[in-house]
């Protein structure tokens, strides 16, 4: 089994490296039968992505997040799926180059540097703390789209403000389509979010006792979803559209990131057991 893991952890890379490339080429080329391709490749990769945690979980006995390493490879994962889920729906892949680039890079460093070992805390196998941590993920990863597509649609519209009809015009969507785009992800990771945070508190309670602990990671968590949602709220009640709604979804997902990068440093949490 470690034998396996090993190999599709070198292999994992170079596969999202060649959905890059094909992604690349239909970007600049605007060649269709590419861009399916490139979708195809995409999909490969996921599913082999699935197989690796997995196995990885079923040998050592966790929820493969248990270093940093492990959950950039969770993460890329999690782009992956909801990009292409977006991209399904949205039936328009010439947005997949500028993911695909992350993603890549994440599991990039992630197959480099990772360290396959058993850890020694038991939390790290509860399973509500897979679920909590899974959802958490997803969440923040879809919130990371959104914001992505949001800086597309600025970039979009100042090239059409200055009458620049040239890459960046050629090469993105419209600007409705990306703006659907960023819709779809941030509703998505504000329910996966609020989901993992809520699991999370149930999980806390079923374990250690207590429904909520003073701890500034999860304070800081908690406010800052309050404060997505309280955004998303007004974007709907004020009928916030375009360059608008762009901003707050740009300004919301950096401020979520700065707060809880703040947290790290605050105070001793008992996440840091990861």
């Amino acid at each position: 089994m470690i034998l396996f893991i090993h190999s599709v952890n070198v292999l994992l890379p170079l596969i999202y490296g060649v959905a890059l490339g094909m992604y690349a080429w239909h970007f600049f080329q605007n060649t269709s039968k590419i861009g399916e391709y490139a979708s195809r490749a995409l999909l490969t990769a996921i599913v082999l992505h699935l197989v690796y945690l997995v196995s990885q979980g079923v040998h050592f006995r966790i929820f493969p997040v248990a270093t940093i390493f492990a959950s950039m490879s969770m993460f890329a994962l999690n782009i992956s799926v909801i990009y292409l889920i977006i991209e399904r729906i949205s039936k328009d892949r010439k947005t997949g180059i500028f993911f695909l680039i992350i993603i890549f890079c994440f599991q990039l460093c992630s197959s480099m540097l990772i360290t396959f070992e058993s850890p020694t805390n038991s939390i790290l196998s509860n399973s509500m703390f897979g679920i909590h941590t899974t959802l958490t993920l997803f969440g923040v990863s879809a919130l990371a789209i959104s914001a992505l597509y949001s800086i597309m649609y600025l970039m979009l519209a100042k090239e059409i403000k200055r009458h620049r009809f040239g890459l960046i015009y050629d090469g993105l969507p419209a600007l409705e389509t990306l703006e659907n785009m960023s819709r779809y992800a941030t509703g998505a990771g504000i329910i996966f979010l609020g989901a993992g945070l809520f699991t999370g508190h149930l999980w806390s309670y079923k374990v250690l006792g207590y429904f909520f602990k003073y701890d500034v990671k999860i304070i800081a968590s908690d406010v800052a979803w309050f404060f997505y949602l309280f955004g998303w709220i007004l974007v709907k009640i004020r009928h916030l559209h375009g360059l608008k709604m762009s901003r707050v979804a740009i300004g919301g997902f950096l401020a979520f990131i700065i707060i809880l990068f703040v947290a790290n440093f605050v105070d001793t949490t008992f996440h840091s057991f990861i």
